[in-house]
């Protein structure tokens, strides 16, 4: 009786098997999980290939490790899975406690992945990188937006910060873009050379700006804030106003000027300090050259401080 049995299994099993063979892994882990079979679903789901949506993978591991009432498990597969890709949504009809699981999980990470992807910002947009920059300004802003996040007070700067600056990052976009080419309506004789393009001419004495598409912006090296202790309160108030610099050919800042104001006593300390930055200068082809820049600030004056 025990052979025949033992027979049955593994004719059960071969029959699974070939139903199977024909799905690729990823399809046939999710038919397994339909099925109530989690243990063999994370078999299949611990073994995919290169180039499967790791996304859904990740919200597959979470739904067998809950059937198994791993809770841990699936928190991690979860946590792998927001911090891949922070503005991922499920699926309407997903199981209630996966969507549970889902929000605390973003809840508690996301605030993390949003601070690391504007560090990452910055430093693209430090770098010159503007179009890096502005995507992940811009996707910062977006996951500030997300539910879990807006009733957290602490990241309110941070929104400030990352909408201003994504303004600046498209703006050193538009100023890069190189203008269209005009329609040349007469050809030139066949027997005319075509002419030399002409080498950029440098103007040392012309402050150059955002608008002159082949100079490259200088990029900030040393930008230390002032301190700032207000002589009364502002409570919990953000403030944000905007400098003006001339950046000369040595990276220096020999102008600096409050375009739009913060407040006349930090504007004076924002002034000095910013007359002992350093730049690394803005270029026009090899030879550096004056440049006029804004910057965005942002400063948060607390009651007492």
């Amino acid at each position: 009786m025990k052979i025949k049995i033992f027979g049955a299994s593994v004719l059960a099993v071969s029959i699974a098997s070939l139903c199977y063979a024909d799905d690729d892994p990823l399809t046939t882990a999710k038919t397994l999980y339909q099925s109530a079979s989690y243990q063999d679903a994370l078999s299949v789901l611990g073994n995919l290939p290169s180039g499967t949506d790791p996304d859904e993978a990740d919200k597959y591991r979470a739904l067998c490790f809950l059937g198994l009432s791993r809770a841990q498990e699936a928190q991690r597969a979860l946590e792998q899975l927001v911090t891949r890709h922070p503005l991922f949504k499920l699926d309407p009809l997903d199981s209630p406690k996966l969507v549970a699981a889902f929000r605390d999980v973003r809840v508690r990470v996301l605030p993390t992945v949003v601070k690391a992807l504007y560090t990452s910002a910055q430093t693209a947009f430090d770098h010159g990188d503007f179009a890096t920059a502005s995507t992940q300004f811009n996707d910062v802003s977006a996951i500030l937006k997300q539910p879990e996040l807006t009733s957290q007070s602490a990241l309110d700067d941070l929104k400030l910060l990352a909408d201003g600056f994504a303004k600046l990052a498209a703006q050193q976009l538009a100023a890069q873009r190189p203008a269209p080419p005009q329609r040349v309506v007469a050809e030139r004789p066949r027997e005319e050379p075509a002419p030399a393009p002409a080498k950029p001419t440098v103007d040392l004495q012309r402050v150059y700006n955002s608008n002159d598409a082949n100079v490259t912006p200088p990029v900030g090296i040393s930008r230390t804030m002032p301190n700032w202790s207000p002589t009364f309160p502002f409570g919990a108030q953000a403030l944000t106003g905007t400098l003006e610099m001339v950046v000369d050919e040595r990276g220096a800042v020999v102008t600096a000027t409050v375009t739009r104001p913060i407040n006349p006593e930090y504007d004076r300390l924002l002034v000095a300090a910013a007359k002992r930055w350093q730049y690394r200068p803005a270029m026009l082809g090899s030879q550096p050259v004056k440049y006029r820049t804004a910057v965005a600030i942002v400063v948060r004056a607390n009651s007492g401080e």
